[in-house]
Formats: structure tokens, C-alpha cells, sequence
């Protein structure tokens, strides 16, 4: 019988032994696919032949194009000019600038596969933009994201309270005196938020909160709401007042079909063949940008190895994934937050 538990435990010990290397080699897989996505987004599209450039820099001088690691593909979905020509180059590495979209690029790091997302930072919503004006925006998402709509009033009105100077306190919201009478009792900010994390500290936002809208919102770019139409989900553009989900719906179709909006002219025509016209577009057009923003979220999935890659059709990703926050600076972009998962 001892022999028989010795065994017993011995295999166990092996499997989870066994089970944590794998998990492992996904976290790092996924982390060198951001850092590879980082090195990407930073090539200079102005230098004819990165790779006759030893002196080039990408990733703000950090990484050489020359020295990043072979796999790199476009989007799924999308084709190449390889492809197009039938050349084995195919399905090799190549220099070509990664930009922020909504379908992943894939690559891969040792033997696992890898989906990389980079989404620009106001395709969510800047909650640093929050004023007594737009606020109805946020409300709406909240409920959205199934937020009991007295609570999304609180959280709404309490953010309005952390961000401005002053100790007047909105209808639904907290200063000093609500944060004072807690059992850890702190202050008011009366300044921005300096991360997304900091919303935990806003009355009203509790951890299945938090979780549940933390990939929606953002504290980067310019402080106010103003969402990439381009690149922006359903759920956060039907928030919009004024844009129903049907107008959403015809709006992504479009995009769709046609590919991103260029310019405000065409937007104004999709809107109006919408029926979104006049002083509603207007209302509507102060929310919406064609913009990118010069901070990017890098997201990368590692689907564990060999032909274990999630389909396209799923949107339920497997494995461990790593984020970036990045940003433009005068050399190129920097980091500005990292997140393990």
C-alpha cells in the first residue's frame, strides 16, 4: 500500500510538474510575441531596406529589425503580395510595419503559435475625458456591460468627482467625505486617473466591475472621449447617444465591405444614407474620430503547441496572454505598462 501511494503521488508530482513547464513556456511565448509586435510596429517605413540597415532601430533603439525572430505573418484573414504572387516567401519573416487593426497578425516563438492584437488605445473610452456633457456615454456603456443602471449613475458621477479640482460633490457622486468614512480611508484625487487600476478606488466600481469594462476603457491619448470608428466595437459606438444598435450594425457592415472610412466627408455620407443627419450627425460626429491614437495596446494569445490554434470564428482565446502598453515618443514608441496575465 505504501508502494502503491509512493507511485501514486510520484505521477502526480510529474503531471503538475509537467503542466506549470507548459504554462510557462505559453507565458513566455506570449511575451516575446508583444516584444516581437513591438519591434514591428517600430520599423521606419521611410528607409527603403530595413535589412540592409544594420544601424536601423526599432522599438524605440531597443531592437534591431534585422535581429527580430522569423514567423511573422500578416492578419488573418488578409492577403499579401507574396501570397497573391504564389512565392514561397509566403511564409517567411519580412520587414513590413504591423499597424493597429481589428483582426490579429500571427506569429510564432519556438513551438508555440501566437495571435498578436494591436488595438488603438481610442478605439475605448478615455475615461479622463469624462465631463457633465458626455457623461450619458458612459452611463449607456455601462448598462451595457450589465451594470445596474442606479449604479452605473454612482460610478459615473464619482468619476466626475475624482478628476475635476474641486470638492463639489455630483448628485451620485463621493469627495473626501465618502472616502474619508471608509475603513482604509483615503482622499480624492481631484487630478486624472494615472491608470486604468486606479478606477478601483471609485465608489461604486467593485472587482466584477472593474474586470468586467477594464479592456473597454483607457487613461492614454487626448483627455477626452472621442472613439476611432474604424476600430471601436458595437458595444462601445451603440453606447454613443444618439446611435442605435441597427445604426452600429449598418456602420460596421460598411466598414466591412468597403474598408475603413478615410475621411469626414464619407462619414457624413454613411451616416446620411443611415438616416443620421443634420444636428443629430453633428451631435453624434463629437464622439467619433478616424484618427489613430499614438498609444496601442499589444495583445498576444499563445495557443499552446503545435496545431492547437483557436479558430478565427472563436473569439475565446486559450493559453496566456501578455499586454503593452506603448506609445509614440520622439524616438519611437516606449512602454508605458506591461501586463502579465
Amino acid at each position: 500500500m505504501v508502494a502503491l501511494g509512493f507511485s501514486k503521488d510520484t505521477k502526480m508530482a510529474i503531471l503538475l510538474k509537467s503542466i506549470r513547464t507548459e504554462r510557462l513556456k505559453d507565458s513566455y511565448a506570449a511575451r516575446g510575441a508583444s516584444l516581437y509586435a513591438f519591434a514591428k510596429m517600430s520599423i521606419d517605413e521611410s528607409v527603403p531596406n530595413t535589412k540592409a540597415k544594420d544601424s536601423a532601430q526599432g522599438a524605440a533603439g531597443l531592437v534591431a529589425p534585422g535581429d527580430l525572430p522569423k514567423g511573422g505573418a500578416a492578419p488573418i484573414g488578409a492577403k499579401t503580395d507574396n501570397e497573391d504572387s504564389g512565392s514561397e516567401e509566403s511564409d517567411k519573416h519580412n520587414d513590413d510595419k504591423w499597424n493597429p487593426g481589428k483582426n490579429p497578425y500571427s506569429v510564432t516563438i519556438g513551438d508555440r503559435n501566437c495571435d498578436v492584437y494591436l488595438s488603438s488605445e481610442n478605439a475605448k473610452i478615455n475615461i479622463n475625458g469624462l465631463n457633465d456633457i458626455n457623461r450619458e456615454f458612459l452611463v449607456n456603456f455601462l448598462k451595457k456591460r450589465d451594470v445596474d443602471a442606479s449604479v452605473a449613475d454612482i460610478i459615473t458621477d464619482s468619476i466626475l468627482d475624482w478628476i475635476d479640482p474641486n470638492d463639489l460633490t455630483h448628485i451620485n457622486g463621493a469627495e473626501d467625505g465618502y472616502y474619508g468614512s471608509l475603513p482604509d480611508p483615503y482622499k480624492s484625487k481631484d487630478a486624472p486617473f494615472s491608470s486604468i487600476e486606479e478606477m478601483t478606488l471609485v465608489q461604486g466600481v467593485t472587482p466584477e466591475i472593474f474586470d468586467n469594462i477594464k479592456d473597454f476603457i483607457t487613461v492614454y491619448g487626448d483627455k477626452e472621449i472621442s472613439v476611432n470608428v474604424n476600430l471601436a466595437s458595437k458595444e462601445i459606438l451603440s453606447s454613443i447617444p444618439g446611435l442605435s444598435d441597427d445604426i452600429v450594425d449598418g456602420l460596421s457592415l460598411h466598414i466591412e465591405e468597403n474598408g475603413i472610412i478615410s475621411d469626414n466627408e464619407e462619414l457624413k455620407e454613411i451616416f446620411w444614407e443611415l438616416g443620421v443627419i443634420g444636428d443629430s450627425f453633428e451631435d453624434v460626429k463629437r464622439y467619433l474620430t478616424l484618427d489613430n491614437s499614438d498609444f496601442i495596446t499589444i495583445s498576444a494569445f499563445s495557443s499552446g503547441s503545435g496545431m492547437q490554434k483557436q479558430s478565427n470564428e472563436s473569439s475565446t482565446h486559450h493559453g496566456y496572454d501578455y499586454k503593452l502598453i506603448v506609445g509614440k515618443d520622439d524616438n519611437g514608441y516606449k512602454i508605458y505598462a506591461a501586463y502579465p496575465q
